[in-house]
C-alpha cells in the first residue's frame, strides 16, 4: 500500500468525524472568502478612466446637508471647470423597500458629458431633455423589473415628502453593470416647491493635472459661507460614503480572524483526538522499523487532506454565490462576488495554515512516542 493510500484510508477511519472536520473547515474558509471579497468591493470600488476627471461637491458639516442650487452657476465660472450639474440622491423606493436600487435627480443634458462612459440612444437622450417626468434606467436595472421605454412607474419618497411619477424614456449601458436610475432635477424641484437645493453637484474637470486646482477654488469660493463645501474626487467620496458603516476594514478583519482561529482550534483538537485512538498503531510502526519522518509524514499529510479538502470545498461554496442576488441582499452596496487572485490565495494559505498547525503537535508526539512506554499505557 502506498504512502498516499495509507494516508487516505487513515484519514476515512471515522468518516462521520473526518466528514464534520471538512465541512467546519469549508465552512469557515468559505466565510472568510465572502468576508475578504465583500471588504475587497467596499475599499476598492469599480472606478472608470472618465472619473480622473471627476469631483463631487458635497455640504462640509454632512453628506444629509443641502446645498443651494444657487451654486451651479458659480461653480461653472470657476476655471478649468468643464461641466458642472445637480446630482442629488433620491433613495425613491419602488413598490418594495427591498427592491433598493441608487437613484439620483440630474441634469437631462449634462449627465451623459460627465458620464461619458454610460451609452444611450441619441433618440432616447432627446426624449430625456423633452420629457419633463422622464427618466433613464440602466440595462441591468431594466432587466431587473422588466421595464421597456415607454412604461411608467413610481418612486415613493423617503427622503423628500413625495412620490415621483415617472415615464421610463431610456435605457443605458453601465460599464461597472451597477443598478441605477436618473430622473430630472427640475421635475424633482417642481414636486418639491422649486426649494432651490442638491444635496451634492458633479464637476467635470478639463484635465487631471487640473482637478486638485478645482476643488481647491471650489472650496475657498464657499468658504466662511453658510454652506460650506468639501470636494472630493468620486473615488474618495466613494469611499467616505462607505466609511460612514464604520471601520470596516477592523471590523471584517477582526470577524475573520475569529472564525480562522476557532477554526483552528477545533482542527486541532480532533487531530489530537485521532492521535490518542492510535497510539497503539503508531508504536506498532516503529517496533517495524518505520522511520520518524515516515510516521510524521503520516500525520501531517492526514491534517493536510483534511484541511485542503476543506478549503476547496469552502471555495466551491464560495462559488455558487456568483449566482445570488447580492444586491438585494445587500440592500445596494455588493453588486457582484468577484474574488482576486489575492483572496484565493489568501483561503488555500489559510487552509494550509490550518492543516499545518493542526497537525504539528500530534505529529510532533507520534515521533517521541516511547514504544515501551506505549505498550505500558495501552495495558
Amino acid at each position: 500500500m502506498s504512502l498516499a493510500r495509507y494516508i487516505w484510508k487513515n484519514a476515512l477511519r471515522n468518516k462521520r468525524r473526518t466528514g464534520l472536520t471538512v465541512l467546519s473547515i469549508g465552512f469557515s474558509l468559505f466565510l472568510l472568502l465572502a468576508l475578504l471579497t465583500f471588504m475587497d468591493v467596499l475599499l476598492h470600488p469599480v472606478i472608470q478612466d472618465e472619473s480622473a476627471l471627476r469631483l463631487i461637491v458635497a455640504r462640509s458639516t454632512s453628506l444629509a446637508d443641502i446645498l443651494p442650487l444657487a451654486y451651479l452657476d458659480k461653480i461653472k465660472r470657476i476655471p478649468e471647470v468643464e461641466k458642472v450639474i445637480p446630482f442629488q440622491w433620491v433613495n425613491g423606493i419602488y413598490k418594495d423597500p427591498d427592491y433598493l436600487f441608487a437613484n439620483f435627480s440630474v441634469d437631462p443634458k449634462g449627465i451623459w458629458e460627465i458620464y461619458s462612459e454610460q451609452k444611450i440612444s441619441p433618440e432616447q437622450k432627446a426624449a430625456f431633455a423633452a420629457t419633463r417626468s422622464g427618466a433613464t434606467a440602466s440595462e441591468k436595472l431594466a432587466a431587473r423589473f422588466g421595464w421597456k421605454v415607454g412604461d411608467t412607474i413610481t418612486l415613493q419618497g423617503t427622503i423628500f415628502p413625495v412620490d415621483l411619477e415617472l415615464k421610463i424614456v431610456g435605457i443605458f449601458t453601465e460599464p461597472t453593470s451597477a443598478e441605477m436610475l436618473y430622473l430630472r432635477h427640475d421635475y424633482l424641484e417642481e414636486a418639491l416647491g422649486n426649494p432651490g437645493i442638491s444635496g451634492t453637484f458633479a464637476v467635470k474637470a478639463s484635465s487631471a493635472a487640473a482637478v486638485p486646482r478645482v476643488a481647491e477654488a471650489i472650496d475657498t469660493m464657499f468658504r466662511n459661507s453658510p454652506a460650506e463645501t468639501k470636494t472630493t474626487t468620486e473615488k474618495a467620496f466613494v469611499l467616505g460614503f462607505v466609511s460612514m458603516l464604520g471601520n470596516i476594514q477592523t471590523i471584517i478583519s477582526s470577524v475573520a480572524g475569529v472564525v480562522v482561529f476557532t477554526m483552528l482550534l477545533v482542527a486541532v483538537s480532533t487531530m489530537a483526538m485521532t492521535m490518542r485512538e492510535r497510539v497503539k498503531e503508531v508504536a506498532i510502526l516503529k517496533t517495524i522499523g518505520f522511520p520518524r519522518r515516515t510516521i510524521l509524514s503520516l500525520v501531517m499529510g492526514e491534517a493536510l487532506s483534511i484541511s485542503m479538502t476543506g478549503a476547496g470545498l469552502g471555495i466551491a461554496m464560495g462559488a455558487a454565490l456568483r449566482f445570488a442576488d447580492l444586491n438585494r441582499m445587500t440592500q445596494g452596496f455588493i453588486t457582484r462576488f468577484s474574488p482576486t487572485a489575492m483572496t484565493y490565495a489568501v483561503v488555500l494559505g489559510t487552509g494550509l495554515a490550518i492543516g499545518i498547525l493542526s497537525g504539528f503537535f500530534p505529529a510532533r508526539q507520534a515521533v517521541r512516542l516511547n514504544i515501551s512506554a506505549a505498550m505500558r499505557h495501552l495495558d
